[in-house]
Formats: C-alpha cells, sequence, structure tokens
C-alpha cells in the first residue's frame, strides 16, 4: 500500500534564503523521506508553478540531496519522473493527459489581446517565453479594488475556455521574487494545474484522497489541499486566509515539513 506526500515548491519544499545554519534541518527532513520511501513505500511529489529548469537551480543552490519520485512544473503541465540513477525525464503519457489538442501562443495571445482591448488593462510576461510552451506567465497588477479585480480575472477565464484553455490565478508572492499589488496569471492546457496532478497520481497508485499528506503556503495550493486528507499550510506563510482555512505547521520551512512527516507515520 502506497502512501503519497506532496509539496508546493517555492517556500514549502524550498526555503528562498536557505542558509548554512538551514542545512542541518534539511539534512534530518531529507533523511526523514529517504526512510519513508524505503521502509513505507511513499511516494514524493512536487507540485510546482515554477518551470523545470528553474527548480533544478534552486535544488541546486540549496544543496538539497534528496530528490522525489515526479516533479510536476510549469502549473503542474509537465511531469518529471526520477528513474534508478536520480535522473529525471519527462513523462510522455502525462503529456497525452494534459493536452488534448494544441496548444499555442498565437491563441493565448488572441486571448490577451481581446482582453486586454476590452478592459484596458496590460497583462505582463513574467519571463522570456521557449518553444512549445505548456505555460505562459503574466502579471496583473491590481486596479485597486479586490472585487473588480476578480471581476476581470474571472472574464479573462472565461475568454480562455472558449478556446479550451485555462487561466489560473492568485495574488503574488513577494518572498519568491514576485511584484507586490499583483495577480500570477498563468496561461496552461484545459489539463493542468495541481489538482489535476494529483488526481493523475491517485488514479495510477489506486490511491484514495484522504490518505495524501500534503504541503503549501498560498492561495494556489488552496484547491489541491481541499482536495485531500491531511492539509497542511506552513507557518512560515504570509496568507492568513490559508493558516484560517488549514491547519498550520508548528514550525517553517523543513523543520515544520519533517515534524508533520513524522507524526504522520507515527499516527
Amino acid at each position: 500500500m502506497h502512501q503519497l506526500i506532496l509539496f508546493d515548491f517555492d517556500e514549502t519544499y524550498y526555503k528562498h534564503q536557505t542558509t548554512k545554519e538551514d542545512i542541518p534541518k534539511l539534512r534530518k527532513l531529507e533523511s526523514t523521506l529517504i526512510q519513508a520511501e524505503e521502509k513505507h513505500q511513499v511516494i514524493t511529489a512536487i507540485l510546482s508553478g515554477s518551470i523545470f529548469e528553474s527548480i533544478m537551480e534552486k535544488m541546486k543552490h540549496a544543496e538539497m540531496e534528496y530528490h522525489p519520485q515526479y516533479i510536476f512544473s510549469d502549473l503542474c503541465s509537465k511531469m518529471f519522473e526520477r528513474d534508478d540513477k536520480g535522473m529525471y525525464h519527462r513523462s510522455k503519457a502525462y503529456d497525452e493527459a494534459v493536452s488534448e489538442r494544441p496548444f499555442t501562443k498565437k491563441k493565448v495571445d488572441d486571448i490577451i489581446d481581446s482582453f486586454e482591448s476590452e478592459h484596458h488593462i496590460e497583462l505582463h510576461p513574467q519571463r522570456d517565453f521557449r518553444d512549445e510552451e505548456t505555460l505562459y506567465e503574466y502579471y496583473y497588477y491590481t486596479q485597486g479594488d479586490e472585487t473588480e479585480d476578480e471581476t476581470y480575472l474571472k472574464d479573462l477565464q472565461d475568454k480562455a475556455a472558449a478556446y479550451d484553455y485555462a487561466v489560473h490565478y492568485n495574488k503574488t508572492n513577494p518572498k519568491a521574487g514576485d511584484p507586490e499589488d499583483a495577480y500570477d496569471v498563468h496561461f496552461t492546457p484545459k489539463n493542468a494545474g495541481k489538482l489535476f496532478a494529483v488526481r493523475y497520481l491517485l488514479e495510477m497508485y489506486d490511491l484514495k484522497s484522504e490518505d495524501v499528506l500534503g504541503f503549501g503556503d498560498s492561495g494556489n495550493d488552496e484547491i489541491y489541499l481541499s482536495h485531500i486528507g491531511h492539509p497542511f499550510v506552513m507557518h512560515n506563510s504570509t496568507d492568513d486566509d490559508m493558516k484560517e482555512k488549514f491547519p498550520v505547521t508548528q514550525e517553517d520551512y523543513y523543520e515544520g515539513l519533517n515534524k508533520e512527516i513524522k507524526r504522520f507515520f507515527n499516527q
């Protein structure tokens, strides 16, 4: 019987300001995860909005030695699986599950052009886009009224849905390098996102959602955390709404994860 542990990446599994003083805590967490794999047949996975290359660079920067079995990147529109040698390979089966029809930058541009023309609001690209993307990331800067922002962003979702594309949005996280007073706006194929990734793993391993342990720190984790039996928001989270909706780890970052994972198996 497998068990599943899920992690958001930025400011959850990965602390942006990891220092030498954090490394002993990180090593204890990694030791716990290795034992969980070996003794309890645990499956570990990262669910991230970041692109795969960025995740690997950050893991290297923090001197992480343990690598989870699965990394879902690009807002979970791609899945990478760890092999016996610790190398990651992109899953073609997951690609097929995500992309039922072509996903192109041209259609994303058409959606954005229609939105900007109608509302006189500009979306700002977050990075240079690669060929054959499954994630296009933009910033939407607040218009000063949260209710108005929600109205505009839901209209953007409706425009994308007409093309059978999906728009995901959440308030930015300045701790992760985002600007303040803005929203992350992500365009993906219809079948993507953290909840889709969770359901894919549950079906893959024939698991029940109530037996899953998961961690997050911000609003873009809410949907997936609501779907599992043992959700936690990180003590270091700056999202007070999330802390009211879910149990909170007793400690920050690596120590917080380690304690809750150990408690999960002791129970």
